[in-house]
């Protein structure tokens, strides 16, 4: 391995981290869901896709919401949001990570709005049919899942110009 390699698996580890602690003492238990929660690490899975790319922007949002889901106590989301939150690393990731530097205003603003309908959409399904939730129930979660994403995102948005800067060195 290179020593960029072995840097960027090192960034993803501690993101991962980062991820899983953001997410675990950020939490607001649903008032809709029984069983759910909402909570900041979104923020850190977009700051992961602009820094690290994609493929392990998804292993970066996967693992570290999966091990906040363990370690909260919530293990009927455990492998669902492995999954959700995976994919929508993924997609984040193909739109925030450029090279060098920072994306533009427009990728910012697709990655994070097209992996957020990703992740709502994807607990939606989850949330009505796998756990049977009624769908009336699944529409209103669906929406605090977006306002969560929203924060989500303000809080990325000043913290992509200090990663933009760390991309640099």
């Amino acid at each position: 391995m290179k020593s960029m390699d072995n840097r960027k698996l090192v960034v993803t580890g501690i993101l991962a981290g980062l991820t899983f602690i953001v997410t675990s003492f950020t939490k607001i238990p649903s008032p809709f869901i029984p069983k759910a929660y909402y909570h900041a690490g979104d923020s850190i899975i977009f700051l992961s896709a602009m820094t690290v790319g994609a493929p392990m922007a998804a292993f970066v949002a996967g693992l570290g919401s999966f091990l906040a889901d363990l370690y909260l106590g919530f293990p009927t989301f455990m492998f669902a949001t492995l999954i959700i939150k995976g994919i929508m690393g993924y997609i984040a990731g193909k739109f925030l990570y450029t090279p060098q530097g920072q994306p533009s205003g427009m990728r910012k603003f697709l990655g994070i709005l097209l992996s957020s309908l990703w992740m709502v959409f994807g607990y939606y399904i989850f949330e009505v049919f796998v756990l049977g939730y009624e769908w009336r129930v699944g529409l209103i979660d669906a929406a605090a899942n977006l306002a969560q994403a929203a924060i989500g995102g303000v809080i990325f948005v000043p913290l992509s110009y200090s990663a933009a800067r760390f991309k640099k060195i």
